[in-house]
C-alpha cells in the first residue's frame, strides 16, 4: 500500500514539473530574430567634384591616351628614314631590289611602306580622343554655374589649360597626319607612271594634255573632323618647321618639341586638379 503511494506521488511530481522543464527550455533558445534592414548611405558631394568627375576626368584620360599614341610617331618616322635611305642593296652591282642609287631617297621601299601604313593607324585614335575630350569640356553643364564664385573660377582655370593642351596634341596630329596624307598622296598620283610610255607607245615627255583645267580647293579625305578650338597653335611658328621646307628630320624635331610643349600644359592642369580633388575628398 505505501509502496502504491509512493509511486502515485511521484507520478504527480513528475506531471507537475513537466511544463515548468518545457518552459526552460524554450527560453533556453529563442526564436530566431527578422533580418535587420540595409543600412542605408548617402554621398554629398560639390557642383565642382561633380563636374570634375563626369567631365574632367574622363577628359584627362583621353588626353593621357593621346600622349601614348602620340609618343609611337617619332620611331615610325625614323623607320621611315632608314627605308627611305638605307634600302638600298650595295651588295648587288645594279640595286636588284629595285633602289636607286645610296645618293637618292626610296620613299617606296617595304620598310617606308609599312612605317607610312603605321603611322596612319595613329591619326584615327588620336582624332577621335580629340574631339570627344572637347566635347566633355565644353558641354554645356561645364558653362553652368557651381554656386559658388571660387569654384567656378577654378573651374575655368582648369578647361581652360586643359583645353590648351589639347590644342597642341591637335598640332602634333597636324604633322602626322600631314606628312601620311602628303606621302600617301604623292604615291598616288605616280603609281603606274612607268607604263605610260609602254601603253603610249610614246616618250612620256613628249605627251602633253588636250585641256589644261586649273584644280580647285578640294578638302583633305583624311581630315578627322575636329571642331574649331579657341585655342590655335600655328604650325609655322614651331621652332625649325616652315611651310614649303618641311624634311623628314625637322618634322621630327618639330614634333618633339610640341610634345615638350604638352607635358608643360598638362603638368599645370594637373596641379591645378590635385589642387581641387584634395578638396572633394574631404
Amino acid at each position: 500500500m505505501l509502496k502504491r503511494r509512493l509511486l502515485t506521488l511521484c507520478t504527480l511530481v513528475l506531471l507537475t514539473c513537466q511544463p515548468h522543464l518545457a518552459f526552460a527550455d524554450s527560453s533556453a533558445s529563442p526564436a530566431p530574430k527578422g533580418t535587420p534592414p540595409p543600412q542605408i548611405y548617402r554621398v554629398v558631394t560639390t557642383p565642382l567634384c561633380a563636374k570634375l568627375r563626369d567631365h574632367v576626368r574622363p577628359a584627362v584620360a583621353m588626353i593621357l591616351e593621346n600622349d601614348k599614341t602620340i609618343a609611337k610617331s617619332p620611331p615610325l618616322f625614323a623607320r621611315y628614314a632608314r627605308g627611305a635611305f638605307s634600302a638600298q642593296d650595295k651588295g648587288a652591282a645594279n640595286f636588284s631590289n629595285g633602289a636607286p642609287g645610296p645618293d637618292s631617297a626610296y620613299n617606296q621601299s617595304p620598310e617606308t611602306s609599312m612605317a607610312l601604313q603605321k603611322m596612319s593607324y595613329l591619326v584615327s585614335p588620336i582624332a577621335q580622343n580629340i574631339i570627344s575630350a572637347q566635347k566633355l569640356l565644353t558641354a554645356a553643364e561645364m558653362t553652368e554655374p557651381t554656386g559658388n564664385p571660387t569654384d567656378d573660377k577654378k573651374l575655368q582655370q582648369i578647361k581652360s589649360q586643359l583645353m590648351e593642351t589639347i590644342a597642341y596634341q591637335n598640332a602634333s596630329l597636324d604633322l602626322i597626319n600631314g606628312f601620311v596624307a602628303t606621302q600617301q598622296m604623292g604615291e598616288l598620283q605616280h603609281a603606274g607612271q612607268e607604263y605610260i610610255a609602254d601603253l603610249s607607245q610614246t616618250d612620256i615627255s613628249a605627251t602633253k594634255p588636250l585641256i589644261s583645267v586649273t584644280p580647285g580647293p578640294l578638302q583633305d579625305p583624311n581630315a578627322p573632323g575636329i571642331q574649331q578650338s579657341p585655342y590655335d597653335v600655328d604650325l609655322a611658328a614651331i621652332p625649325g618647321l616652315a611651310v614649303g621646307y618641311n624634311p623628314l628630320t625637322r618634322i621630327v624635331d618639330g614634333l618633339h618639341w610640341v610634345q615638350a610643349e604638352t607635358a608643360k600644359r598638362e603638368n599645370a592642369a594637373g596641379t591645378s586638379i590635385t589642387n581641387v580633388l584634395s578638396e572633394c575628398n574631404k
